[in-house]
């Protein structure tokens, strides 16, 4: 008599945890909570018998039974991927219309957006351009790519990336200075601030390890993209997100004056109202998407 298979979720949990050793961050992939990861763990050590990670401090290592288990599953999960995807390809054509900020989907997605369609020629992304969060039940909206606390109920979230802060300013702001400037220089600049995450420079500072930086000018703005924009303008230093500036680093409106970064309570996610048969469209969209910011 053959041996049951292992419940596939135990399995998926595994595999994905062994991948990136780290529950936390299995979770993130799979769209569950780190306690889901851990039980699903534990049923699936007790089911085969086995110890499959020593569990740290701070880490998790895989035991050594359990590291060809892991490369084996992970093949298998590719092939099985790979044979839905090539099943179902036809499934991937339409239109789906996205909500996104225009500020954020000017500088990031939109100089991108050909790459996702040459993937998917049969797919088509209209972005639906609004500052406001636009419920997604009432819109003709599918989804929308949102910047916060993932705090939406009712709603299915993907997470594209962490906000992790830097300060940039304008070529011509620091001519003539040698870069990366110290972080007693940066605090004598005038610094831009969202006013909707106020309080972040003196934590820059205190990240740099200067604790008292001092009489600081800052001037506040109404959100992040203004914050930018005053930026490239010369008018001060800003402290963005890595991603929103990449593009003026890259052009040469934008230059990083010291390589600290601290991390923000928000992070980008891509959402849709909460349904047991999500659209195909939309998760190839959200993972072509996580996929450029995976760095």
């Amino acid at each position: 008599m053959s041996r049951r298979l292992p419940n596939l979720n135990q399995l998926r949990a595994f595999e994905a945890a062994a991948r990136h050793l780290s529950f936390k961050d299995a979770a993130e992939e799979l769209n569950v909570t780190h306690a889901a990861v851990s039980h699903q763990i534990k049923a699936l050590e007790a089911d085969l018998g086995l110890k499959l990670f020593h569990r740290l401090t701070r880490k998790v290592e895989l035991t050594d039974q359990a590291r060809n288990l892991a490369e084996r599953l992970s093949r298998a999960f590719a092939e099985i991927r790979a044979a839905t995807e090539a099943a179902t390809a036809q499934d991937l054509i339409g239109e789906i219309r996205i909500s996104m900020a225009p500020y954020f989907a000017n500088r990031v997605i939109l100089p991108h957006l050909k790459e996702f369609h040459d993937l998917h020629p049969g797919l088509r992304v209209v972005p639906e351009m609004a500052s406001r969060v636009i419920d997604l039940r009432g819109s003709d909206c599918d989804a929308a790519v949102r910047y916060g606390t993932g705090d939406w109920p009712g709603m299915t979230l993907i997470k594209l990336y962490e906000d992790w802060l830097s300060a940039v300013a304008a070529p011509s702001l620091v001519a003539g200075r040698k870069l990366p400037l110290a972080i007693e220089e940066i605090a004598q600049m005038v610094l831009g601030e969202n006013a909707l995450m106020p309080g972040k420079w003196p934590e820059y500072f205190a990240a740099g390890g200067l604790a008292d930086p001092g009489s600081l000018t800052v001037v506040a703005y109404p959100d992040r993209a203004r914050v930018n924009d005053m930026a490239i303008s010369g008018a001060g230093v800003a402290l963005v997100d890595r991603h929103l500036f990449a593009s003026d680093v890259e052009a040469g409106r934008l230059v990083r004056l010291n390589p600290l970064e601290i991390p923000s309570e928000k992070s980008m996610y891509v959402v849709f109202p909460e349904t047991d048969y999500p659209d195909r469209r939309v998760l190839a969209f959200a993972d072509w998407l996580r996929g450029r910011f995976s760095d």
